[in-house]
């Protein structure tokens, strides 16, 4: 249902609120309560202006009743300049009222329990990203690995594009690396961001219940209704074990969007807060990510090739030589000089496969295999005829 209490379009609350009521369609406060979290009478001050929505919800409001594509970026546009208008006037509308100073520390109190809900779900919403990296990042490198193995053990003609791909899996593998190394850093800037604003929260109530004695019996606050903020509850779905290269890289752009949105809040904070440091964190270095990954998979993956290469002809040259000497005693056996096309069949690809094992390129080892082959069937052939035994010539 629509809420209650008129709203106030002369002011930038009122016009945020208008904004929310239009983009949610008269959504009922139950079930944006339901769907987002909080209570139904929060959800109803968010829609009158009585009370300032926080700002990622903001998002997740025109993330869930927009569509994909430029109206969706213009809402969220919108949203957001008129979201910072209603805080500006709110920081700017805080003058002393009848409490004095306890109001102030009850809002201020507020304000930093706000502050510690928000900065738990950008704490939340890092280590999300961080669970989902995770295995993105065991999936390029073995998407990497088997590039790489492709290359090496791949002939000329699927060369070229093992290389393209190997190149997309370094860049991706960085892409990851980078985005994983920033969401660190937004998990530990929120923890600390949730410790300082924690100590705001006892500081300031303390300070409420000094104020508290002090006007104990000069003015009679009466506590208007306090709804608790329940936390954001935002959960990001599993990683799958095998994604394509199109959903691999929808939800890592949808990762680095939401990690920027993350970064430029937690900068405006920081620079309400306290100065710049003196020795800031120097950025992710570049050219570490420009050089070739090397990892003990390439390790492994040379020593393997190499012992390949030194173990792997000498039982093929053993199996070659046993079917031809099989031949040739099939050969004097039954079937004569006949035994030259099983030998083909069978030794000719065998004796090609022990050339190339033992090393020898492609084109020498297809002319060697058939001349190597020739010359035995000549030999086979040739010993079919009817020779006189040794000694028996004519004297």
């Amino acid at each position: 249902m629509a809420p209650q209490r008129g709203i106030d379009e002369g002011t930038a609350g009122g016009q945020l609120a208008v904004f929310l009521v239009e983009l949610t369609r008269q959504t009922p406060v139950r079930e944006l309560s339901d769907r987002f979290g909080r209570s139904s009478s929060t959800w109803g001050n968010y829609l009158n202006g009585s009370t300032l929505i926080p700002r990622q919800l903001v998002g997740r409001l025109v993330e869930s009743f927009t569509p994909p594509g430029s109206t969706r970026n213009t809402k969220a546009v919108r949203g957001l300049e008129l979201w910072k208008a209603a805080e500006a006037e709110r920081r700017a509308g805080r003058s002393p009222s009848a409490g004095g100073e306890l109001v102030r520390g009850r809002q201020r109190r507020d304000d930093a329990l706000q502050q510690v809900v928000k900065y738990r779900a950008v704490a939340a919403n890092a280590e999300n990203h961080l669970a989902e990296l995770r295995p993105m990042l065991a999936h390029t490198q073995s998407r990497l690995e088997h590039a790489e193995l492709r290359l090496r053990l791949g002939d000329e003609r699927e060369r070229a594009r093992a290389e393209r791909r190997l190149g997309q899996a370094r860049e991706r593998l960085g892409r990851v690396r980078v985005q994983q190394e920033l969401a660190r850093r937004r998990r530990m800037t929120a923890e600390e961001q949730q410790e300082f604003w924690m100590a705001e929260v006892l500081s300031a109530q303390e300070e409420i219940s000094r104020l508290e004695r002090e006007v104990r019996d000069l003015v009679t606050v009466p506590p208007g209704p306090r709804e608790p903020v329940g936390r954001d509850a935002a959960e990001a779905p599993d990683a799958p074990d095998a994604v394509d290269d199109a959903d691999f890289e929808a939800r890592l752009e949808h990762i680095t969007a939401e990690g920027l949105e993350d970064a430029a809040l937690i900068e405006e904070d920081l620079q309400h807060l306290r100065p710049p440091p003196a020795d800031p964190v120097q950025p992710l270095s570049s050219p570490a990510l420009d050089k070739p990954a090397t990892s003990s998979g390439d390790r492994r993956l040379g020593q393997t090739l190499a012992w390949r290469r030194l173990v792997l002809p000498f039982p093929l040259l053993g199996v070659t030589g046993f079917l031809y000497w099989a031949c040739q005693e099939a050969a004097f056996s039954r079937i004569g000089g006949w035994a030259v096309i099983p030998a083909t069949v069978l030794c000719l690809p065998v004796l090609y496969g022990s050339l190339r094992a033992t090393t020898v390129r492609k084109l020498p080892a297809r002319i060697a295999a058939p001349l190597l082959h020739i010359a035995w069937s000549a030999l086979l052939v040739l010993d079919q005829l009817p020779w006189p035994p040794p000694g028996t010539g004519a004297r």
